[in-house]
């Protein structure tokens, strides 16, 4: 299945947590990458910059050596431009999402995609298959 990738789970693999659920975060991860085509946005990657930085304490340069060596050999980062911001809009407006979120989906819808990896549950409002680890 072709699967984008969000920034919480992303963020989730940057960061501390607990054993029993960085064991979690990891399987979910390795079947996500033995199972699935794996897509995400630079969007996606600038929030896990950001969210890592500002709430977790964790450095830009410790989260962009991360994407370099965990992510970028392993996920396809998909162009956005205009066809994605024109289906957006219309996303925040039925669907009351944030703009990166709506960005996402119209990421998603654009490029054929099946299901989103998030922790985020605003993404069931708009109907896609969303996958986590519980």
């Amino acid at each position: 299945m072709k699967v984008f990738v969000d920034a919480s789970l992303l963020i989730y693999l940057n960061v501390r947590v607990s054993e029993e659920e960085a064991r979690l975060i990891e399987d979910f991860w390795l079947n996500l990458l033995l199972n699935h085509e794996l897509y995400t946005n630079i969007i996606a990657l600038d929030e896990t910059i950001y969210v890592s930085k500002r709430k977790y304490e964790v450095s830009v340069k410790d989260t962009i050596e991360f994407i370099d060596r965990a992510v970028l050999p392993y996920i396809d980062v998909l162009p956005i431009g205009l066809n994605e911001y024109l289906r957006a809009k219309e996303y925040m407006a039925k669907y009351k999402l944030k703009p990166s979120d709506s960005i996402h989906v119209a990421t998603i819808e654009n490029y054929g995609l099946q299901a989103i990896a998030t922790e985020d549950e605003d993404f069931d409002r708009v109907g896609i298959k969303r996958l986590w680890i519980r």
